[in-house]
């Protein structure tokens, strides 16, 4: 190889060396603004919910699995909810199924198992909303949650030292009261629907003689 092909082949190299660098940088600068945006946008979702901070822990780590969309991250919310239920649930299983557990405490525990069961019935209709992308039903649905965990609390009532799921009680109150949140943040979105007014038609009136033949004196 003489001179010049080596210079040539050197200056080739040298371009393409540079051209990768540069497209490796604007490449990891794009990824680092998505991130950034993505970031920021989960902030600015969390910040109108009722517990920010939960927020944000439930639905952070789903960033890495791709966009959020307030409808990915109510998913990510309402499965915490559902995770959250399942959780309580097996800590009212265990301590029924003591025989050292007093009455007083069995009878609230099993209303309150009959209450944490109705919230997963309606998480599941709720999911089921979401999927047909029908948020008002979803909305009236979720609604049942609170409620439902509010019957549980209240059956501990003069009985607080005994409420031992107390702290997992007030998260499921906080998730539902998230997704409830991100539920009226998406129909915000969405805007009004217009309600379609069917249209009724008026039956043309006959007249009396329409059907008499000949005339009529």
């Amino acid at each position: 190889m003489d001179f010049t092909s080596k210079t040539i082949f050197f200056t080739l190299t040298l371009t393409l060396t540079l051209a990768s660098f540069l497209f490796v940088g604007n490449a990891d600068e794009d990824i680092h603004v998505v991130n950034h945006n993505l970031q920021s946008d989960l902030t600015g979702l969390c910040q109108r919910t009722t517990n920010p901070t939960l927020c944000l822990e439930t639905i952070r780590p789903h960033l890495l699995k791709g966009s959020i969309t307030p409808i990915k991250a109510l998913d990510a919310e309402v499965e915490a909810t559902h995770e959250q239920t399942k959780r309580t649930m097996d800590f009212i299983g265990t301590s029924l199924a003591k025989s050292s557990t007093s009455k007083s405490l069995k009878d609230s525990l099993a209303i309150c198992r009959e209450q944490y069961q109705g919230i997963l019935d309606t998480i599941k209709e709720t999911k089921e909303a979401i999927a047909n992308n029908d948020f008002t039903t979803a909305k009236l649905k979720f609604s049942a949650v609170l409620s439902y965990q509010g019957s549980c609390k209240d059956a501990f009532e003069g009985m607080e030292k005994e409420f031992f799921f107390s702290h997992d009680s007030d998260n499921l109150f906080q998730l539902g009261g998230n997704c409830l949140d991100i539920i009226a943040d998406i129909e915000k979105a969405e805007g009004p629907k217009t309600e379609v007014v069917p249209t009724v038609s008026t039956p043309s009136t006959v007249s009396t003689f329409s059907n008499v033949i000949g005339t009529v004196s």
